[in-house]
């Protein structure tokens, strides 16, 4: 075509952008075929325009490659996504107001808070402005915190930091419960807390002294032992005028073999039943066992809450915790 390309290009690039001149320099190394590509209004010419719209083009790829990052990066949530009827609301959530990179990036526009993922685990923190949008309840009461489901009801969340007292607090409501409801005379709640480590300490030593007393020689056997300090109170106690047996409805404690074996027989009227006493071991229906607590941890660091506690060493500390029922018809 005899067409002096490597001139087109230098006058046509004067006081563009250097991404354009980038473009000019790329054509020049590759020939006649991609000049024909950078034509981009086809007339066969290759002119300021299609420079111009090159480098659009170039700006538009570099716009949406610093979208798609941020929304990777700061993983905003809309309205759309959680209305949705798939979404689920992960067990764990956080309450803060809007932190300055969602408030100030224009991929976070309309959103109502963002996720946190940490390999299988999910948290959503929802900005304190929009709290209203989810329809749930907190316990025991809101403020910017994390929270952690109740595991009887998926629109109510717990205060992580009352995770533990608060499931206490529902199992023995829920025993005294099934007690009025099965017809009892009178029941009793003993809490049992045997988390408390105690160490002592045993010295066995032999001293040898000259008689002029100016050496001594000392050695000493240091032994350490571990064990648990129990606690006991009585967390509920109470008389009823007996009557007829109504089978009680259980959330909390629907999958203690105890509680169901109680019910059962409480029901059948031809073996009645007068008297039982057995032990509720706390952590089979706290709510959050300890492989869960380790990686809720774990997440608490990736969030950079700063906590007083772990909850892993509170879930070991619920293995060693008890509820005592008695009960008399």
């Amino acid at each position: 075509m005899g067409i002096d390309f490597r001139k087109m290009i230098a006058d046509a690039s004067k006081g563009i952008t250097d991404a354009t001149k980038e473009v000019s320099s790329f054509i020049d190394k590759t020939g006649k075929d991609l000049a024909k590509a950078i034509d981009q209004n086809g007339d066969g010419v290759l002119d300021i325009s299609d420079i111009h719209t090159v480098t659009d083009r170039i700006r538009e790829a570099q716009e949406k490659a610093r979208r798609k990052a941020d929304l990777e990066r700061l993983k905003p949530l809309f309205p759309a996504e959680f209305e949705s009827p798939e979404f689920v609301m992960p067990k764990m959530i956080r309450v803060s107001e809007i932190d300055k990179d969602h408030a100030e990036n224009d991929v976070c526009r309309g959103s109502v808070g963002f996720r946190t993922v940490m390999d299988d685990m999910s948290v959503i923190t929802i900005f304190r402005g929009h709290i209203d949008d989810f329809g749930l309840s907190f316990y025991p009461e809101l403020e910017n915190t994390v929270y952690y489901v109740d595991p009887c009801d998926r629109d109510h969340y717990i205060a992580l930091h009352e995770y533990f007292a608060y499931m206490k607090m529902q199992r023995v409501a829920e025993l005294q419960r099934i007690a009025h409801s099965l017809g009892a005379r009178h029941f009793t709640v003993i809490y049992k807390d045997s988390s408390k480590s105690v160490s002592s300490y045993a010295v066995d030593a032999s001293v040898s002294a000259k008689n002029t007393g100016v050496k001594v020689g000392t050695e000493a056997k240091h032994t350490v032992s571990n064990s648990y300090e129990s606690t006991t109170s009585i967390l509920a106690q109470m008389d009823f005028p007996a009557h007829a047996p109504v089978r009680p409805e259980l959330r909390y404690l629907k999958k203690e073999i105890n509680i169901i074996n109680l019910i059962e027989m409480r029901m059948n009227p031809q073996h009645p039943l007068q008297h039982q006493h057995f032990s509720i071991e706390m952590s089979n229906s706290s709510g959050i066992r300890i492989k869960d607590a380790a990686k809720i941890d774990a997440m608490l660091k990736t969030m950079k809450v700063a906590c007083d506690y772990t909850v892993e060493s509170q879930a070991h500390d619920e293995a060693h915790r008890i509820l005592e029922y008695d009960i008399e018809f």
